[in-house]
């Protein structure tokens, strides 16, 4: 009995320990302030946010026509503007607990570390994880009106949208609300040169595809057959592939005619392939491949191509 204490206590410390690795080598970034010494300050923090609306993201895959799409941005926009003292308050509050959980952080030892510890500064960046989650939900209108002005036939409301939001996020982290300027005026001008710059890409990577040889995808040296496709299965998904492909864009119909052998030779491109001939990252071919098949599985549900996820080829 006394050797199973000795077991626990031995695997409770380890998990302790790496607790408290994992804090401290997590950076917390925090713009100080000289009020930050005031022993009252912590008092006047809020304690908690209604944020439960914030788990509800637009995913840039589901693209413009997604069911609910609009209504959920709708709904995210609808919180009020924050006034200038609310602004101040929340920017305050969401600096100085991570202030002071960096402070605490600072004093940990990982071999000697209590569970209090370790709880008291998870709950500050907690804390002050729904404090950023507040300030972007009460700015979600600036996000919605500066990317209404922006969206194209190249780039979808939904997708500027997403990126709007994770751009105004990072600009909560930079803001220093004690230079006595509006966030507001900040965000607007991180937001809109985040768009203005996708769309320029887009246009460039749109250009460049259009300058691409008709068959080039599929000529290509290093393109593979599909062994796993028989004839029966090819015909019925290009026959379902051609009923949707407009529901695509001419980059998508490009990635997902080249990654499941649609085209006129019945080969596959690998990723990187795609990637230099598009002029992307190899990541960014994979995500825009999950977000078409993500469009051609909503319009034909319940029909043979539900199964290409499994046919691909990496």
């Amino acid at each position: 009995m006394v050797v199973c204490s000795m077991e626990y206590d031995v695997c409770r410390n380890e998990r302790l320990s790496c607790r408290a690795r994992k804090l401290l080598d997590q950076e917390i970034e925090f713009i100080s302030n000289p009020c930050f010494g005031d022993a009252n300050l912590e008092s006047e923090i809020p304690g908690d946010f209604a944020t439960s609306s914030m788990g509800a993201w637009v995913d840039p895959g589901q693209g413009a026509s997604s069911s609910g799409g609009s209504t959920t941005i709708s709904r995210l926009c609808r919180a009020d503007v924050l006034s200038a003292e609310e602004e101040k308050k929340l920017f305050r509050s969401f600096n100085f607990l991570k202030y002071k959980a960096n402070q605490y952080r600072s004093q940990l030892d990982p071999d000697w570390v209590t569970e209090d510890q370790l709880e008291l500064i998870e709950q500050l960046l907690h804390r002050a994880q729904l404090v950023r989650d507040e300030i972007l939900r009460r700015n979600m209108r600036l996000v919605a009106s500066i990317v209404k002005k922006c969206t194209t036939t190249g780039v979808s409301f939904d997708e500027l949208f997403s990126d709007g939001c994770l751009t105004m996020l990072k600009a909560i982290d930079k803001f220093d609300y004690s230079r006595g300027f509006r966030f507001s005026t900040y965000a607007y001008h991180a937001i809109s040169n985040f768009a203005y710059r996708k769309i320029a890409n887009r246009k460039k990577e749109r250009a460049k595809y259009k300058q691409l040889p008709p068959e080039q995808s599929m000529e290509e040296t290093g393109a593979v057959k599909n062994p796993l496709m028989g004839t029966d299965t090819w015909d019925e998904l290009s026959e379902l592939l051609n009923q949707s492909i407009d529901t695509l864009d001419e980059r998508e119909q490009l990635i997902v005619k080249s990654r499941f052998a649609l085209g006129k030779h019945r080969k596959t491109l690998t990723f990187q392939k795609l990637a230099d001939q598009l002029g992307i990252s190899k990541e960014r071919v994979r995500q825009l491949e999950q977000r078409a098949v993500a469009k051609l599985k909503a319009v034909t549900q319940g029909t043979r191509l539900e199964l290409i996820r499994d046919l691909v080829c990496d």
